[in-house]
């Protein structure tokens, strides 16, 4: 049973990394290559409110669920260490489970790098966002 656990846990953690990786690179990929050039040229100016409240939203929905990623991620990496205690309690072989700790905390730090440049994203965003209602009120 725990090894029909472990295969469930594994199978559903690479469902999750398939799921990342289409939020930042696949199916909305026409959609999102505008802004990430508006993000690397600094041409967020060009874009009007409507446009950023838009990009806003996505980038709040890319943090919402790279969070819960990051979060099922923890759970594995706890789950998984909760396994190589019992492993060293009873003797048993823990270089497989070890192998699988480091593996998960790579992705979380794959994972938390990708949520700084979101949220450093988001926050420029916001910004601009902020200089364009002011322009409004002020006009």
């Amino acid at each position: 049973m725990g090894d029909d656990s472990s295969r469930s846990i594994v199978k559903s953690l690479k469902n999750e990394w398939s799921l990342f990786l289409e939020a930042f690179q696949g199916e909305d990929a026409d959609e999102t290559k505008p802004s990430q050039d508006a993000f690397a040229t600094g041409q967020l100016e060009v874009l009007d409110l409507e446009q950023i409240r838009e990009m806003t939203k996505a980038l709040v929905e890319d943090r919402k669920k790279l969070n819960q990623k990051l979060e099922s991620l923890s759970k594995e990496i706890d789950l998984n260490s909760a396994k190589l205690e019992s492993l060293r309690l009873v003797g048993g072989e823990e270089d497989e489970t070890m192998v699988r700790i480091n593996e998960l905390h790579d992705l979380g730090q794959s994972m938390a790098q990708a949520l700084q440049k979101l949220d450093k994203q988001l926050r420029s965003i916001r910004e601009q966002e902020d200089k364009l209602n002011e322009e409004l009120l002020t006009s």
